[in-house]
């Protein structure tokens, strides 16, 4: 990607983290959102801190940091289907993208060129009659169909990419069905599932980067939708049983957990997005499977690293001084 100012939110996520660093190795400025405040040593990278769900609170960002590309990737990102996340699916998902879009289409015209929107494999396809599974599913897709309302009517350089099962180093929610195998296999413990039948698309992180790289730079797709996955399905059971083999751990409990109802099973069209991005998918499953397991034993490994060196501190230092 060419070196342009990009506002990134959700930046501190598992995609915003690889996202964010794949920027600044481009040479990009970086403007990066967070509902924490954080600090950075990089000229590059500047942090602000904001719920882009609030009022106000996206032409603040968008008014301070000038950018030409936009990625939205801030999202509450859960398959629950409990009426409690009703609230906090919608306003974290699509109450920001409102909020995002409205002030991008306020900008000086021509000041952003584009806007990428990230969707989920979890929203059907709006033509196709199909109900939402869950919260998280109807809020990334009336996102997408707001997409096109700000393209439409407002001429909004907004795309969407509809991201599928996504893996890879890095992925600190460790409740994913990916790390969790894999931390449950180190431990030689046999991880919990479901039946596991459902096929899914598998993705590996550094794919999906490449491709919401793509969608900032390819000309002519505003408005459009673009799947980023791998275009084969793999059952759950399968993935997780390939991870416990390679760690040579316990086979899985199957239908130690109940399954989800609404599961849906969607497979990647990454023909349309090869023919109109020039992306395509370039690493298998099996070596995504086998990054991510060397990329979690490191971020194990440095964990006990730095507790141990902190263990080690506290030993070493004195006791405080009293005196009476």
């Amino acid at each position: 990607m060419r070196p342009v100012p990009v506002l990134v939110t959700g930046a501190t996520g598992f995609l915003g983290g690889h996202l964010v660093h794949a920027l600044l190795a481009a040479g990009c400025r970086v403007d990066a959102v967070s509902r924490q405040a954080r600090t950075s040593s990089s000229p590059n990278l500047r942090w602000w801190q904001a719920d882009l769900a609030a009022s106000g609170e996206a032409e603040r960002v968008f008014a301070g940091s000038t950018p030409e590309v936009v990625f939205h990737l801030a999202s509450l990102v859960t398959g629950r289907r409990e009426r409690d996340l009703i609230l906090p699916a919608f306003h974290a998902n699509l109450e920001s993208t409102v909020q995002l879009l409205a002030a991008a289409t306020a900008a000086p015209a021509g000041s952003c060129r584009r806007i990428v929107l990230t969707g989920s494999m979890e929203e059907p396809d709006l033509s196709s009659g199909e109900a939402p599974g869950s919260p998280y599913a109807v809020a990334k897709a009336a996102a997408t169909l707001y997409a096109r309302f700000f393209r439409s009517l407002y001429g909004t350089p907004v795309v969407s990419a509809r991201v599928f099962m996504v893996y890879g180093p890095g992925q600190v929610d460790h409740g994913k069905v990916v790390p969790y195998t894999i931390l449950q296999a180190l431990q030689k413990k046999a991880p919990q599932l479901t039946s596991g039948t459902r096929p899914v698309d598998w993705i590996y992180i550094d794919d999906v980067i490449a491709g919401l790289l793509a969608l900032a730079e390819a000309p002519g797709i505003e408005g459009e939708t673009f799947d980023l996955g791998s275009g084969e399905l793999v059952t759950v059971r399968q993935v997780v049983e390939k991870i416990c083999h390679a760690l040579d751990a316990p086979p899985p409990e199957i239908g130690a957990l109940a399954d989800r109802p609404l599961e849906a099973v969607r497979r990647a069209n990454i023909a349309r997005s090869g023919s109109r991005l020039g992306w395509r998918p370039r690493v298998g499953l099996e070596e995504g499977l086998h990054r991510t397991i060397v990329g979690l034993r490191g971020e194990l490994a440095a964990t006990a690293a730095q507790a141990a060196t902190a263990a080690g501190a506290a030993v070493r230092s004195p006791p405080p001084t009293t005196r009476l």
